[in-house]
């Protein structure tokens, strides 16, 4: 059990150092060097992350991904996007008392673009802060600081993609994210 546990803070150690560099490139170079990266792949990565909060709180992750999705990122950054809208999803579905979470996560190709969607069933996003979702320091959260989201957006348009949010009937919020395919 030990052993797990320090396997366990060393790999988190790591993706706190990856993260640290990620962000400071992000601040700090004009260009990025992108690569072919498996989107399936880091969706995957990023799930084995957020696993151990998903099975705490008893959400259900629907993944449908399509094979040999590449798309031309820096693989990093994109996880870091994926990371923060799956986190957003666990603390929606969590706020809402009462019934069974859950998050689906779509991965496919839309004409010439990779498309990402993250949805959940969680409480969604008041009408009111819809119009300024992607806005530097504004939150919706009592403990949030209103960088998460904004920074998706610089993100995800630093690699040419687009990213934005649309209501879900009956309840949750659903991010669809486009990125640059590669060829």
């Amino acid at each position: 059990l030990g052993k797990e546990v320090l396997e366990a803070m060393e790999g988190d150690n790591k993706r706190a150092v990856t993260i640290v560099r990620s962000l400071r490139s992000i601040f700090t170079e004009q260009d990025i060097t992108t690569e072919c990266v498996d989107i399936s792949q880091a969706i995957d990565k990023v799930l084995e992350i957020v696993k151990p909060e998903l099975k705490s709180k008893n959400i259900q992750i629907i993944l449908s991904a399509d094979g040999d999705l590449l798309a031309r990122v820096r693989e990093t950054e994109i996880q870091q996007v994926l990371l923060n809208l799956i986190n957003n999803a666990i603390q929606a579905v969590a706020a809402k008392e009462n019934h069974s979470g859950r998050i689906q996560i779509e991965a496919n190709q839309k004409e010439d673009k990779v498309q990402i969607v993250i949805s959940d069933n969680g409480v969604g996003v008041p009408q009111e802060q819809q119009s300024r979702l992607f806005e530097l320091l504004n939150t919706t959260k009592q403990t949030g600081m209103g960088l998460g989201l904004w920074l998706c957006k610089h993100i995800v348009t630093r690699h040419s993609g687009s990213i934005h949010h649309e209501d879900i009937v009956g309840g949750g919020a659903r991010f669809v994210i486009k990125l640059p395919q590669a060829y």
